[in-house]
């Protein structure tokens, strides 16, 4: 780990205070801090590697400075590199960004005696399919997620695991979402929660106009196809992990599946996955409820 990368958000870290406090570590604990030519210049610390590809190219280790959506667009970017990547929270939940911001030195000083763990976790890749043929197809780590467009009306998606009908779900549209997914947007959606580092795929209707709102699991060599109802005229989309979003029309088909790709996040704590649920999770409702007074 002797060359490590640092990509930055530069909505969270306006003032590049964190950014330069990290680079500074790494030097101290005997790294070489790399940075693009453009972050490199605005903060003024670093090394200079050219562009963000040469960047990526040129590392042992990804640093993202930012929130769980910085690392998720990192993740996206370079899943088929084989590259770790750290998580340094400078955001709110930050459940994958689980390095703090006040412990940026404690976690490289760890990092250099080895005192870390890299946990792989399962991605997916999705497929949209119109009239026969693919127009898209991307990958995500949390989830591909199917709703209605902008307007209020009710979408009907029906939903497909291995080419048998599981049911129609009238709604707001449908989850599909990777063990690390689980504790996202399928969560808030009454999806059960589940171990990162498990193999398996999570089905999960958003909102259903039906008596009963039940998650679907499967096993991770399945294939879930959801599919946009043939008369629906008001539109509806298809997100992976909130990055990208593109258009459906009616008889578009979503097919998902894991992806042959895995992304590798560097673990520098000892608390358990149940531990950091409730940590992050229970305290960011307590911190709402404080708010609210």
């Amino acid at each position: 780990m002797k060359k490590i990368g640092i990509i930055t958000n530069l909505e969270k870290d306006t003032d590049f205070t964190y950014t330069r406090i990290l680079a500074e570590s790494i030097t101290r604990h005997g790294g070489c801090a790399l940075l693009s030519d453009a972050l490199a210049e605005a903060s003024g610390t670093g090394t200079r590697c050219g562009s963000e590809d040469e960047l990526v190219s040129s590392c042992d280790l990804l640093v993202c400075l930012g929130g769980d959506g910085t690392l998720l667009k990192v993740a996206r970017r370079i899943y088929d590199r084989e590259l770790p990547i750290m998580g340094i929270n400078l955001g709110n939940l930050g459940f994958l960004t689980e390095v703090d911001r006040n412990n940026i030195d404690t976690a490289f000083g760890q990092l250099y005696r080895g005192d870390y763990t890299l946990e792989k976790r399962m991605m997916l890749e999705a497929a949209v399919i119109r009239k026969g043929r693919e127009t898209v197809t991307d990958v995500a780590l949390n989830d591909v997620v199917i709703t209605r467009g902008a307007t209020a009306r009710i979408l009907h998606v029906k939903a497909y695991i291995n080419n048998m009908f599981v049911d129609t779900f009238p709604g707001d549209g449908l989850i599909i979402s990777s063990p690390t997914g689980s504790t996202a947007y399928s969560l808030s959606a009454g999806g059960p929660i589940v171990e990162p580092d498990t193999d398996l795929m999570v089905v999960t209707p958003i909102c259903p106009h039906i008596l009963y709102s039940r998650s679907f699991i499967t096993k991770s060599d399945s294939v879930v196809r959801a599919v946009v109802d043939e008369a629906t005229g008001h539109g509806a989309m298809v997100s992976f992990d909130g990055q990208e979003g593109h258009e459906l029309a009616g008889g578009d088909r979503v097919e998902a599946r894991k992806s042959k790709h895995s992304i590798s996040l560097v673990k520098m704590n000892t608390h358990n996955f149940f531990n950091i649920l409730r940590t992050k999770i229970y305290f960011r409702g307590e911190s709402l409820k404080k708010d609210e007074v």
